[in-house]
């Protein structure tokens, strides 16, 4: 008889654990714009980043809002409030919420914009901007490529820092003369000359900041990368906070646009938000995400 009512309890309470697991709730949201919509999923395990947007589309503050910078193959961004219906962009940042083992710059990645490195040594985001990445397939060439540049772009912004401080001043100085060589010659390759600098300053960089070793690409990465594409150069230096589940060929239409030379289209493209509240069950059906564990 007991042995009997402990499985009633145990039936009882796993029922309700399981009802209670499946009816939890959670919002997707709806990008709309004149090329379609775009449907995307946030992650919890970046929440300021969820909390922060989910505010700002049901504040209405991202509706009429412009795409302002648009790269074919790379990515379209948006998010400026004074492009909309505000008087000024967002004045605060996000702190930076990193998941590259988890969440990388696959096509579709919905990921937070943000000031240089030089200006915003903690990577932190900007507070509305964000872009998502349209990105391309890379062979496995095209990827030790983009490794290459990504951990650039890494010891670059760190370099920027280092030649800005007293005893690092012939970092400075090196930097200049460079500078000046392409004033004088504009056939000058600035952009060769930068590049074996700050890999030739890598041990003085390590030396200030610790090891800078770019760990590459997972199998999974891999994969996602030769085969739906993106920018994994991206990856680790910005925050990825959730994924477009629909409407992946919206973004192929926008980043297709006609652009001027400071990326931004000739006409302008605006966008609303929605938030629609579904259940994580039913998200995880229809769209294949996987929510984390929360801890007992």
């Amino acid at each position: 008889m007991k042995k009997t009512f402990l499985n009633l309890v145990f039936l009882i309470t796993f029922g309700l654990f399981f009802t209670a697991c499946n009816t939890e709730m959670d919002e997707v949201v709806v990008i709309s714009t004149p090329y379609g919509d775009m449907t995307a999923v946030l992650y919890d395990d970046t929440p300021l980043h969820k909390a922060n947007f989910l505010s700002l589309a049901k504040e209405g503050k991202y509706d009429s809002v412009i795409f302002h910078r648009v790269i074919e193959n790379f990515m379209i961004q948006t998010g400026d409030l004074s492009t909309g219906t505000q008087e000024k962009d967002a004045n605060y940042r996000v702190d930076a919420e990193f998941l590259p083992e988890k969440y990388i710059h696959v096509k579709g990645a919905l990921a937070a914009a943000r000031m240089g490195d030089n200006v915003n040594p903690q990577k932190q985001s900007s507070g509305s901007q964000f872009y998502i990445v349209d990105g391309e397939v890379y062979d496995q060439e095209g990827l030790q490529t983009r490794a290459d540049r990504r951990e650039y772009l890494k010891l670059n912004g760190f370099f920027d820092r280092m030649r800005k401080m007293d005893k690092y001043i012939e970092l400075n100085e090196k930097y200049n003369y460079h500078v000046n060589k392409y004033q004088e010659d504009t056939t000058y390759d600035f952009q060769q000359a930068q590049r074996e600098l700050v890999f030739g300053s890598k041990d003085l960089i390590e030396k200030e900041f610790g090891p800078q070793v770019d760990p590459g690409f997972t199998a999974q990465q891999t994969e996602a990368y030769t085969t739906i594409g993106g920018a994994p150069h991206l990856d680790g230096e910005y925050t990825v906070f959730g994924q477009v589940v629909e409407g992946l060929d919206v973004i192929d239409k926008i980043a297709a646009v006609e652009t001027n030379r400071r990326d931004k289209p000739t006409e302008d493209i605006r966008m609303t938000i929605a938030v629609i509240e579904m259940s994580k069950k039913e998200i995880t059906k229809k769209y294949g995400i996987e929510y984390p564990e929360k801890e007992q």
